[in-house]
């Protein structure tokens, strides 16, 4: 593969990089960055005009659904949307059917997702079977593969159970992701708890569901010693509260933001809109307020998507019967870009640090270097571009989406990695 990225912005927060440059891109590895002149032999020419060149973009939370329930999404068409959507890495939950508890079914998929463009990466169960009773074998799930450990979908209730995950992902330094829910307080609820759920005659969720298991989580990751913890899917006002008074202890506590969490609110389920219905759930204008505070501040270190695909009938059973949660990878790029940089919540090279390098520093994997010699791993972003969603691009199986017609600016325009390029088609 051998491609001339001519005067693009080449865009690297973690190395400082902020300048208009020629990429010469020689069998999947950086040839020459500065003023390139055309080589003979044969290769791809991209006009940089108007396109920035950012460090691969890496989602640490989606939902593949491989094995059990391929027909809402497997590893090859869960890669093919994330590459459509900009994304070289991706980090996969193991609520499958099998769970990913066992090391040879870990060692599996990843083997044969050895020649994707997208990068994937597992994190694997923290309970057996996920049901929080009895620790998966951590150790040898580690070997096999694993960079995480989660019971995500279900939160690891048990404090004892919860301490002993902590203790052992220590010593391989690796990070437990809790999602962070009192079921018992949570209540079999479908949205947020409020006037609005009251007014639609729908059992709701109350934020202490979430800020209860964050703020006993924290105390547990500070008395364990070189633990490292990680809060998904952060919906509450008061979660922020909690992470950023934890971080100003110094405990190793970091956060993650999806964007249907910074853009919509419960109002969004008025007329039982199934595409509304989140775990967590949306909230209210005031918790946007105080994300779109911590993602300014740096409280929250992570923007990802939870791309949960769910088929059209699925989703078309009710709001109560109807499964939580929404595809993602194909509308985090351009959400991002259009309601936090263009609104100057953040800058875009925070956005690149909170897509890119945060993810991999948080797994502990290599970073992306731009450098001669180095492997290309780049995602091409039309910065100017205005565009409209349209789900029928997606090339996800499933459709759902509250997003559908929403226009956006900064379209994804190709990745590169693994020595391949794909073009996107949004």
């Amino acid at each position: 593969m051998n491609i001339l990225l001519q005067n693009i912005n080449l865009v690297s927060p973690a190395d400082k990089i902020n300048s208009n440059v020629d990429i010469l891109i020689i069998d999947g590895k950086i040839n020459k960055i500065g003023k390139v002149k055309i080589p003979k032999k044969s290769l791809k020419i991209i006009d940089g005009k108007n396109k920035s060149c950012v460090p691969g973009l890496y989602d640490m939370h989606v939902h593949f659904r491989e094995p059990g329930q391929t027909h809402k999404e497997n590893n090859v068409t869960g890669a093919e949307a994330a590459a459509n959507g900009g994304f070289t890495g991706v980090l996969i939950m193991p609520n499958t059917s099998p769970p990913l508890d066992s090391p040879l079914l870990v060692k599996s998929i990843l083997d044969n997702s050895k020649n994707s463009i997208v990068d994937i990466n597992i994190a694997a169960c923290a309970t057996m079977k996920r049901e929080g009773e009895f620790l998966s074998p951590i150790l040898s799930l580690c070997e096999a593969g694993a960079v995480a450990f989660t019971d995500d979908g279900i939160p690891i209730s048990n404090p004892e159970i919860m301490r002993r995950v902590l203790e052992y992902t220590s010593q391989i330094n690796s990070v437990v992701i809790q999602h962070c829910e009192d079921m018992l307080i949570s209540n079999k609820g479908v949205m947020n708890e409020g006037f609005i759920s009251t007014l639609m005659g729908l059992r709701g969720i109350p934020d202490i569901s979430e800020t209860t298991v964050i703020a006993r989580d924290i105390l547990l990751t500070e008395f364990v010693k070189n633990s490292r913890y990680h809060t998904q899917h952060i919906s509450c006002g008061r979660s922020i509260d909690l992470i950023r008074e934890a971080k100003l202890k110094n405990i190793n506590i970091t956060s993650e933001v999806c964007p249907h969490h910074f853009i919509l609110t419960e109002k969004d389920c008025i007329g039982y809109n199934e595409n509304a219905k989140m775990n967590p759930p949306l909230r209210t204008a005031d918790d946007i307020e105080k994300i779109l505070n911590g993602l300014k501040d740096d409280t929250i270190d992570v923007i990802c998507t939870d791309h949960a695909p769910h088929t059209e009938y699925e989703k078309n059973q009710g709001f109560n019967k109807a499964p939580f949660g929404i595809i993602g990878l194909e509308t985090a790029v351009g959400l991002t870009y259009t309601y936090l940089v263009r609104n100057e919540i953040i800058s875009f090279e925070k956005m690149i640090e909170k897509m890119s390098d945060n993810p991999r520093k948080i797994l502990g994997l290599d970073k992306i270097k731009i450098e001669e010699g180095e492997s290309a791993n780049f995602t091409i972003l039309d910065m100017k571009k205005k565009w409209t969603v349209d789900k029928n691009k997606f090339k996800s199986k499933c459709r759902n989406t509250p997003f559908d017609k929403y226009e956006l600016q900064c379209k994804p325009y190709c990745v590169i990695n693994n020595n391949q390029i794909y073009f996107t088609d949004l």
